[in-house]
Protein backbone atom coordinates (compact mmCIF):
# COMPACT_ATOMS: atom_id res chain seq x y z
CA UNK A 1 0.00 0.00 0.00
CA UNK A 2 2.98 2.62 0.97
CA UNK A 3 4.74 1.89 -2.34
CA UNK A 4 1.59 2.26 -4.71
CA UNK A 5 0.53 5.63 -2.53
CA UNK A 6 4.42 6.40 -3.10
CA UNK A 7 4.39 5.71 -7.08
CA UNK A 8 0.65 8.02 -7.13
CA UNK A 9 2.49 10.85 -5.18
CA UNK A 10 5.62 10.41 -7.76
CA UNK A 11 3.73 10.06 -11.08
CA UNK A 12 1.29 13.16 -9.90
CA UNK A 13 4.31 15.13 -8.96
CA UNK A 14 5.89 14.26 -12.29
CA UNK A 15 3.60 14.48 -14.84
CA UNK A 16 0.81 16.76 -13.67
CA UNK A 17 2.70 18.96 -10.70
CA UNK A 18 6.26 19.70 -12.59
CA UNK A 19 4.76 20.87 -16.14
CA UNK A 20 2.30 23.32 -14.42
CA UNK A 21 5.00 24.86 -12.89
CA UNK A 22 6.07 26.40 -15.67
CA UNK A 23 3.11 27.94 -16.91
CA UNK A 24 3.51 31.49 -16.58
CA UNK A 25 6.34 31.30 -18.69
CA UNK A 26 3.77 29.88 -21.47
CA UNK A 27 1.51 33.24 -20.85
CA UNK A 28 5.01 35.46 -21.01
CA UNK A 29 6.27 34.35 -24.42
CA UNK A 30 3.14 34.16 -26.27
CA UNK A 31 -0.67 35.33 -26.77
CA UNK A 32 -2.02 33.50 -29.13
CA UNK A 33 -0.85 29.91 -28.47
CA UNK A 34 0.65 29.51 -24.74
CA UNK A 35 -0.52 25.76 -23.93
CA UNK A 36 1.83 25.01 -27.21
CA UNK A 37 4.74 27.45 -25.85
CA UNK A 38 4.86 25.88 -22.75
CA UNK A 39 4.22 22.25 -23.67
CA UNK A 40 7.43 22.96 -25.99
CA UNK A 41 9.25 24.60 -23.29
CA UNK A 42 8.48 21.68 -20.75
CA UNK A 43 9.74 19.10 -23.27
CA UNK A 44 13.16 20.73 -23.45
CA UNK A 45 13.26 21.13 -19.80
CA UNK A 46 12.79 17.64 -19.23
CA UNK A 47 15.08 16.57 -22.35
CA UNK A 48 17.91 18.46 -20.47
CA UNK A 49 16.94 16.65 -17.50
CA UNK A 50 17.41 13.27 -18.36
CA UNK A 51 20.57 14.33 -20.44
CA UNK A 52 21.79 15.37 -17.39
CA UNK A 53 20.75 12.47 -15.40
CA UNK A 54 21.99 10.27 -18.22
CA UNK A 55 25.71 11.96 -18.85
CA UNK A 56 26.45 12.95 -14.82
CA UNK A 57 28.76 9.78 -13.81
CA UNK A 58 27.03 10.56 -10.00
CA UNK A 59 24.04 9.70 -11.39
CA UNK A 60 24.00 7.86 -14.66
CA UNK A 61 20.19 7.18 -14.75
CA UNK A 62 18.66 5.88 -17.41
CA UNK A 63 14.75 6.10 -17.72
CA UNK A 64 12.63 3.18 -18.66
CA UNK A 65 10.03 2.79 -21.51
CA UNK A 66 7.46 2.35 -19.08
CA UNK A 67 8.84 5.63 -17.04
CA UNK A 68 8.67 7.76 -19.73
CA UNK A 69 5.84 6.25 -21.17
CA UNK A 70 4.00 6.96 -18.22
CA UNK A 71 5.54 10.52 -17.63
CA UNK A 72 4.49 11.01 -21.30
CA UNK A 73 0.78 9.86 -21.20
CA UNK A 74 -0.03 12.19 -17.51
CA UNK A 75 1.66 15.20 -19.56
CA UNK A 76 -0.38 15.38 -22.47
CA UNK A 77 -3.58 14.49 -20.27
CA UNK A 78 -2.22 17.81 -18.25
CA UNK A 79 -1.57 19.56 -21.40
CA UNK A 80 -4.97 18.63 -23.28
CA UNK A 81 -7.10 19.52 -20.17
CA UNK A 82 -5.10 23.07 -20.03
CA UNK A 83 -5.62 23.68 -23.50
CA UNK A 84 -9.58 22.75 -22.94
CA UNK A 85 -9.69 25.30 -19.41
CA UNK A 86 -7.56 28.08 -21.21
CA UNK A 87 -3.94 28.82 -20.30
CA UNK A 88 -4.93 32.19 -18.38
CA UNK A 89 -7.71 30.52 -16.29
CA UNK A 90 -5.60 27.56 -15.52
CA UNK A 91 -2.69 30.09 -13.66
CA UNK A 92 -5.53 32.02 -12.62
CA UNK A 93 -7.10 29.33 -10.79
CA UNK A 94 -3.89 27.48 -9.50
CA UNK A 95 -2.44 30.69 -8.39
CA UNK A 96 -5.39 30.90 -6.55
CA UNK A 97 -5.27 27.51 -4.93
CA UNK A 98 -1.66 27.48 -4.39
CA UNK A 99 -1.42 30.63 -2.34
CA UNK A 100 -4.28 29.32 -0.31
CA UNK A 101 -2.61 26.41 0.48
CA UNK A 102 0.68 28.11 1.29
CA UNK A 103 -0.89 30.59 3.56
CA UNK A 104 -3.11 28.21 5.59
CA UNK A 105 -0.58 25.54 6.13
CA UNK A 106 1.99 28.48 7.16
CA UNK A 107 -0.17 30.39 9.24
CA UNK A 108 -1.45 27.35 10.89
CA UNK A 109 2.06 25.78 12.22
CA UNK A 110 2.58 29.51 13.62
CA UNK A 111 0.51 28.41 16.72
CA UNK A 112 2.77 25.89 17.18
CA UNK A 113 5.10 28.36 17.95
CA UNK A 114 2.67 29.28 21.36
CA UNK A 115 3.11 25.11 22.01
CA UNK A 116 7.19 25.00 21.57
CA UNK A 117 7.28 27.79 24.50
CA UNK A 118 4.37 26.46 26.88
CA UNK A 119 6.63 22.97 26.26
CA UNK A 120 9.86 24.43 26.95
CA UNK A 121 8.65 25.90 29.71
CA UNK A 122 7.31 22.78 30.72
CA UNK A 123 10.20 20.66 30.18
CA UNK A 124 12.85 23.36 32.11
CA UNK A 125 10.28 23.40 35.18
CA UNK A 126 9.97 19.58 35.33
CA UNK A 127 14.02 18.68 35.18
CA UNK A 128 14.65 21.52 37.23
CA UNK A 129 12.51 21.63 39.81
CA UNK A 130 10.47 18.44 40.58
CA UNK A 131 13.78 16.48 38.67
CA UNK A 132 11.58 14.46 35.94
CA UNK A 133 12.34 14.40 32.29
CA UNK A 134 10.02 13.25 29.77
CA UNK A 135 11.58 12.08 26.11
CA UNK A 136 8.81 12.49 24.18
CA UNK A 137 8.45 16.05 25.55
CA UNK A 138 11.33 17.08 24.52
CA UNK A 139 11.53 15.83 21.09
CA UNK A 140 8.30 17.54 20.55
CA UNK A 141 9.68 20.10 20.57
CA UNK A 142 12.00 19.17 17.92
CA UNK A 143 8.71 17.83 15.69
CA UNK A 144 7.31 21.63 16.39
CA UNK A 145 10.29 23.45 15.10
CA UNK A 146 10.97 21.61 11.84
CA UNK A 147 7.33 21.92 11.19
CA UNK A 148 7.72 25.63 11.45
CA UNK A 149 10.69 26.13 9.62
CA UNK A 150 9.79 23.72 6.70
CA UNK A 151 6.24 24.15 6.51
CA UNK A 152 6.15 28.04 6.93
CA UNK A 153 8.53 28.60 4.43
CA UNK A 154 6.74 28.90 1.07
CA UNK A 155 4.11 31.26 3.45
CA UNK A 156 7.18 33.72 4.07
CA UNK A 157 8.21 33.47 0.53
CA UNK A 158 4.95 34.52 -0.63
CA UNK A 159 4.61 37.43 1.64
CA UNK A 160 8.01 38.34 1.24
CA UNK A 161 8.42 37.87 5.28
CA UNK A 162 11.53 36.49 4.35
CA UNK A 163 14.95 37.70 4.73
CA UNK A 164 16.12 39.48 1.83
CA UNK A 165 19.80 40.78 1.07
CA UNK A 166 20.28 43.25 -1.68
CA UNK A 167 21.03 46.45 -3.07
CA UNK A 168 19.06 47.37 -5.97
CA UNK A 169 15.71 45.82 -5.70
CA UNK A 170 13.96 47.58 -2.97
CA UNK A 171 14.15 50.42 -5.08
CA UNK A 172 14.08 49.31 -8.52
CA UNK A 173 10.92 50.25 -10.26
CA UNK A 174 8.17 47.15 -10.28
CA UNK A 175 8.70 45.63 -14.16
CA UNK A 176 12.44 45.60 -13.07
CA UNK A 177 11.29 43.78 -9.62
CA UNK A 178 8.90 41.36 -11.89
CA UNK A 179 11.80 40.49 -13.76
CA UNK A 180 14.14 39.63 -11.00
CA UNK A 181 11.48 37.64 -9.13
CA UNK A 182 10.49 35.19 -12.47
CA UNK A 183 14.21 34.99 -13.23
CA UNK A 184 14.52 34.06 -9.30
CA UNK A 185 12.20 31.52 -9.39
CA UNK A 186 13.03 29.53 -12.58
CA UNK A 187 16.61 29.43 -11.89
CA UNK A 188 17.09 29.35 -8.46
CA UNK A 189 14.25 29.01 -6.81
CA UNK A 190 12.38 25.76 -8.62
CA UNK A 191 15.55 23.51 -9.44
CA UNK A 192 16.55 23.78 -5.99
CA UNK A 193 13.41 22.56 -5.19
CA UNK A 194 13.15 19.66 -7.88
CA UNK A 195 16.68 18.25 -6.66
CA UNK A 196 15.37 18.82 -3.24
CA UNK A 197 12.26 16.24 -4.01
CA UNK A 198 14.59 14.21 -6.05
CA UNK A 199 17.47 13.57 -3.47
CA UNK A 200 14.70 13.65 -0.48
CA UNK A 201 11.80 10.65 -1.90
CA UNK A 202 14.37 7.61 -1.47
CA UNK A 203 15.52 8.91 1.82
CA UNK A 204 11.49 9.58 3.13
CA UNK A 205 10.46 6.40 1.78
CA UNK A 206 12.53 4.05 3.57
CA UNK A 207 11.52 5.81 6.75
CA UNK A 208 8.06 5.01 5.89
CA UNK A 209 8.76 1.56 4.93
CA UNK A 210 10.03 0.72 8.33
CA UNK A 211 7.85 2.85 10.09
CA UNK A 212 10.89 4.65 11.67
CA UNK A 213 10.94 6.04 14.99
CA UNK A 214 12.31 7.49 18.08
CA UNK A 215 15.72 5.93 19.31
CA UNK A 216 14.67 6.40 22.80
CA UNK A 217 11.86 3.92 24.15
CA UNK A 218 9.45 6.91 25.18
CA UNK A 219 10.41 8.75 22.55
CA UNK A 220 7.76 9.84 19.72
CA UNK A 221 7.52 6.73 17.39
CA UNK A 222 6.94 8.90 14.13
CA UNK A 223 10.28 9.59 12.82
CA UNK A 224 9.05 9.35 9.08
CA UNK A 225 6.39 12.29 9.41
CA UNK A 226 9.33 14.27 10.43
CA UNK A 227 11.37 13.67 7.29
CA UNK A 228 8.34 13.84 5.36
CA UNK A 229 8.60 17.55 6.14
CA UNK A 230 11.37 18.03 3.57
CA UNK A 231 9.40 17.04 0.48
CA UNK A 232 7.03 18.87 1.50
CA UNK A 233 8.48 22.13 2.64
CA UNK A 234 10.13 22.10 -1.52
CA UNK A 235 6.50 21.51 -2.33
CA UNK A 236 4.94 24.29 -0.70
CA UNK A 237 8.20 26.20 -1.95
CA UNK A 238 7.13 25.91 -5.73
CA UNK A 239 3.88 26.90 -5.33
CA UNK A 240 4.88 30.02 -3.53
CA UNK A 241 7.37 30.41 -6.83
CA UNK A 242 4.47 29.55 -9.01
CA UNK A 243 2.17 32.99 -7.45
CA UNK A 244 5.21 34.65 -7.27
CA UNK A 245 6.01 33.89 -11.41
CA UNK A 246 2.26 33.91 -12.34
CA UNK A 247 2.70 38.05 -10.53
CA UNK A 248 5.81 38.83 -12.51
CA UNK A 249 4.63 37.60 -15.82
CA UNK A 250 1.17 40.15 -15.15
CA UNK A 251 2.99 42.78 -14.00
CA UNK A 252 5.47 42.54 -17.10
CA UNK A 253 2.82 42.11 -19.58
CA UNK A 254 1.08 45.34 -18.11
CA UNK A 255 1.52 48.52 -21.31
CA UNK A 256 3.14 51.29 -19.74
Amino acid sequence: MLDLAGDILNWAAAGIFFPLLFLPLGLLFSDKRPSLFWAAFTVLVVCAGLLFARFTPVLALTPSPTKVMWFASLFAATVTTTAVIGSKKTSWYLSGAFELITKTIGRSVMWLLLAMAVIQFGVVILRYVFGLNYIFMQESITYMHGAVFLLAGGYALLTDDHVRVDIFYREAPPKRKALVDLLGTYLLLTPVCLLLIWTASPYVARSWSVGEGSNETSGIQALFILKSFIPAFAALMMMAGFVIAARAVATLKERG
